[in-house]
């Protein structure tokens, strides 16, 4: 019974996302990890993995931030295809993907570097930035752009990003 009435806290914060109105959508600007953290550290208090998408446009302002997968205490299901289906249709030029571990301790499993590094090759494909996966842990957060994992998996990644011609 406890775990419903904190879902249903999560869920009342997800209708009030980051203050976007839908009519207006301009949230507020994210240039760095500690701005994408500041406006998602709420969710690393949840005792389940959440893995939110922020979706930003060509701005840096976020367009919004969505919900992808609830899972259980040290995973959850991540489908790629869905969040390129959410991003394709707010028209994001760029995105963060932000979850927590609800352990607290926010350094990347073997699986989180996995799923980011196929998150990779398909941003690339789509021509959407992906300029970020961050881990929030008890207090504190893991940016795999600030420790140059994303460079490395764009480089390990072999992949030629789609450039249509003019």
């Amino acid at each position: 019974m406890k775990s419903k009435q904190g879902y249903k806290k999560l869920d009342a914060s997800f209708d009030l996302r980051i203050g976007v109105n839908p009519a207006d959508p301009k949230g507020p600007s994210v240039c760095s990890a500690a701005e994408a953290y500041e406006l998602t550290k709420g969710y690393a208090k949840a005792d389940r993995e959440i893995m939110l998408v922020v979706m930003i446009n060509s701005k840096n302002m976020v367009l919004s931030i969505e919900t992808h997968a609830i899972g259980c205490i040290d995973s959850s299901a991540v489908y790629p295809r869905e969040i390129f289906r959410s991003l394709l249709l707010k028209n994001a030029s760029s995105f963060i993907l932000v979850h927590n571990h609800p352990s607290g301790d926010p350094l990347p499993s073997f699986c989180d570097k996995q799923i980011t590094e196929e998150i990779v090759k398909g941003s690339m494909i789509l021509g959407i930035k992906f300029l970020d996966h961050i881990i929030l842990g008890d207090g504190l957060f893991y940016s795999m752009a600030d420790q140059g994992e994303m460079e490395s998996f764009v480089l390990s990644a072999g992949v030629i990003p789609f450039r249509p011609k003019l």
